[in-house]
């Protein structure tokens, strides 16, 4: 029989561990605010809630780590030392582990592998492991399994989790062995390491750097949510915040006023008949707050009856008993007369709805909670609009405070709009100085936003930014109130809405310009030069990120106009204008050397990835015009830069095109509504009398033009052969 193998000896232990003693916060470089209780390594509750740079993105329980809950007394002070060597990594004793990682990890990141320890070692604690020593890759693979499995939900089947989520649970299993040399109560077993030393990537085959897996908002959702904001910050919001005002600076002087009492009760009766007087409802309750009296007290005839607020008429704060019986009869007798009305914004201003434009009063008879319930919907709509048109995160949404708005003259006339905040991902804790070029749309939302949230100069200005929630209780608001039809509103569709999406929709709608999903009334021209102007100003910060996002959307939108021009070519739907030639002579050269690879290589070609790697120099070539493709082969035939005397430039001026008479311009079968549409837009003005004559004589060329372009293309898809097309 042959021998046992010797087991493998035991890494050799601290006998005591490196950071004895020491100040957690001190050691890693955080800053406490003064005064604050130190964190102590041997404490088993560490809590942050002090720390100075700690960012909006951070919640609460992240600066609050709690070690009791690791069942194991050695497994605690294992995950205290790879912590605070995350937190810490120039530490002396963690630059003696070969395998440590030398970059800081932020307490956010940590906290998420405190989480990841503590359900590791307790499901460990559970198979009755109690030393690292014994754990085996068969324990990390059975573990692993469990945890790819979503919580069990009632009524729904489990899912698999996503490879980025399980890729934390390995990191978490391997730290452990990275930081062998450190630990000084248990660890692995010498030369054991889970899945033999394999990244955490590999293990649960994460792939990076691939396609950018965020969806755009669809455009069914898009175009109504963004038209209901638009209307609510430009039209709605500004008599909401004057109103607001009116009400605040109101509730502000009534704070010291007296109780109604037996003596005033003669102050409250010169109200009932100044009332009484002039017909004027008595004031009544806000509608949720009727609401939960009735649920509370039921109803009575006084139940809508807003006491308080007939006391501030009355020069006092409440009624006290006594004299609230003093008084019911007149006040029943009165509401009987004049009825009860909700108070403020009774001969409120008239605006025009949003769809006929009718003029109609900007809200219905509100109460103090309805105007502040109508300012926090309108400051959801201020939000989604910043982060619609301006492509932040919600970390840097968050980062936006009160006083952020910074603008500023530029050369020639006009203002430059810009947000002051932070950028926080990929940056030390805490994030550094950054600032967002945006547009005026933008600006005059975030400025309606500080009137209405009334908070101190450096406050946070939206506070959470759950934007899904925030929509769709918008969207409940609208519809439960009639507001959505009285102002004229579209219906928002349901869907999810996030400012990751929102991000990923703008970079599409500029990549794509000019065919965007913006709403109409939103100049994607003046976006794409106010964040270009970003760009520039602060190359390293976050909206030059976006530009890069931007930019591989672009690319990636003239790959799959390009290819759809092949695939035309390849059915006969030939392009029309000056460039066609031009085109047609470079997509025939492709086939060619498609149908070569095809002669000479006898491997099956399943995609269109060989075919896009020969058209990717002509897709570089192109720029998306109006109504019309730009091959910007050759810069000495453009005739815009003839006509601009820039020959030497790298990239056509598309805003003077003519696609009529420039050499490089190509005209396609989707452009062509678009010269329908110029067609039909100069026969109204043809057929205008207000229209002058010598206009009308300038019209006709154009109209000329637009007929023969849109004969031309359909001379040139007529060449398909039968059923192509």
């Amino acid at each position: 029989m042959m021998p046992r193998p010797p087991a493998p000896a035991a890494r050799p232990r601290r006998m005591v561990s490196a950071f004895t003693g020491l100040d957690v916060c001190e050691t890693a470089g955080l800053r406490l605010a003064p005064g604050a209780a130190r964190v102590l390594f041997e404490q088993d509750r560490w809590v942050f809630a002090a720390l100075i740079d700690a960012h909006r993105m951070v919640l609460d329980r992240e600066l609050i780590w709690e070690f009791a809950e690791i069942l194991n007394p050695c497994w605690r002070t294992v995950a205290k030392e790879i912590l605070l060597a995350l937190l810490a990594p120039q530490h002396e004793a963690v630059l003696e582990c070969a395998h440590a990682i030398r970059s800081v990890r932020s307490p956010r990141t940590c906290f998420r592998f405190l989480q990841q320890f503590t359900d590791w070692f307790n499901w460990l604690t559970d198979q009755g492991v109690t030393r690292l020593d014994d754990v085996t890759q068969h324990m990390c693979e059975r573990y692993l399994e469990e945890r790819h499995w979503s919580v069990p939900v009632p009524g729904e089947p489990r899912r698999r989790l996503e490879p980025d989520t399980m890729a934390e649970v390995v990191r978490a299993m391997q730290l452990p062995v990275l930081y062998g040399e450190l630990l000084s109560r248990d660890g692995c077993t010498e030369g054991f390491a889970p899945w033999e030393g394999k990244s955490a990537s590999a293990v649960v085959g994460l792939k990076k750097g691939g396609p950018n897996r965020v969806p755009a908002v669809p455009d069914l959702v898009l175009q109504p949510l963004l038209a209901t904001c638009l209307y609510l910050v430009n039209v709605v919001g500004p008599h909401v915040a004057d109103l607001l005002d009116v009400v605040r600076a109101e509730a502000d002087s009534g704070q010291d006023l007296p109780r109604v009492t037996k003596e005033r009760v003669p102050a409250v009766r010169e109200v009932l008949a100044r009332l009484r007087a002039a017909g004027e409802p008595l004031p009544a309750l806000s509608t949720d707050v009727v609401g939960r009296r009735v649920g509370r007290y039921g109803a009575d005839p006084l139940t809508h009856l807003a006491w308080g607020r007939l006391a501030r008429m009355a020069g006092a704060s409440v009624f006290n008993e006594y004299a609230r019986e003093q008084v019911l009869p007149e006040v029943q007798e009165l509401a009987a007369e004049v009825g009860i009305e909700r108070p403020w914004a009774r001969q409120a201003a008239l605006i025009a709805q949003a769809d006929s434009g009718e003029q109609v009063p900007w809200t219905d008879p509100v109460g103090d909670e309805d105007l502040q319930l109508m300012a926090n919907y309108v400051v959801t709509a201020c939000l989604v609009l910043t982060s619609a048109l301006s492509g932040m995160r919600t970390s840097e949404l968050l980062e936006l405070s009160v006083g952020c708005r910074q603008s500023r003259s530029v050369p020639g006339g006009g203002i430059r709009y810009g947000l002051a905040g932070r950028l926080i991902k990929g940056k030390r804790f805490g994030g550094v100085p950054d600032e967002w070029v945006v547009i005026e749309q933008v600006d005059r939302a975030v400025a309606l936003a500080e009137r209405l949230v009334r908070r101190p100069q450096g406050a946070p200005l939206f506070g959470s930014v759950g934007l899904s929630d925030r929509v769709k209780n918008l969207r409940g608001w609208l519809e439960r109130t009639g507001n959505r039809e009285h102002w004229g509103l579209p219906v928002i569709p349901q869907g999810p809405t996030s400012p990751r999406m929102l991000r990923r929709t703008l970079a599409l709608s500029i990549a794509e310009r000019p065919g965007g999903l913006l709403a109409a009334k939103i100049a994607l021209k003046h976006i794409s030069v106010a964040t270009a102007e970003g760009y520039a100003a602060r190359p390293g910060g976050s909206q030059r990120l976006f530009h890069a996002e931007m930019h591989a959307a672009e690319e990636e939108h003239h790959m799959k106009l390009t290819l759809q021009a092949f695939r035309d070519a390849q059915a006969g739907i030939m392009p029309a204008g000056p460039g066609a030639r031009g085109l047609i002579d470079a997509l025939r050269h492709v086939d060619a050397q498609l149908n070569e690879a095809a002669r000479t290589d006898p491997k099956v070609l399943t995609d269109d990835r060989h075919l896009e790697s020969l058209l990717r120099k002509l897709a570089k070539a192109l720029h998306v015009g109006p109504a019309n493709f730009c091959w910007f082969r050759d810069p000495s035939k453009a005739l815009c830069l003839r006509l601009a005397g820039t020959p030497d430039a790298t990239r056509p001026l598309v805003g003077l095109c003519d696609s009529a008479r420039c050499p490089q311009a190509t005209h396609h079968r989707s452009q062509r509504p678009v010269w329908i549409g110029t067609i039909t837009t100069i026969d109204a003005l043809l057929d205008s009398p207000r229209v002058a004559k010598g206009e009308k004589t300038r019209l006709v060329p154009e109209r000329d033009r637009a007929l023969r372009v849109v004969a031309e293309i359909d001379a040139a898809a007529s060449t398909a052969p039968a059923g192509k097309d």
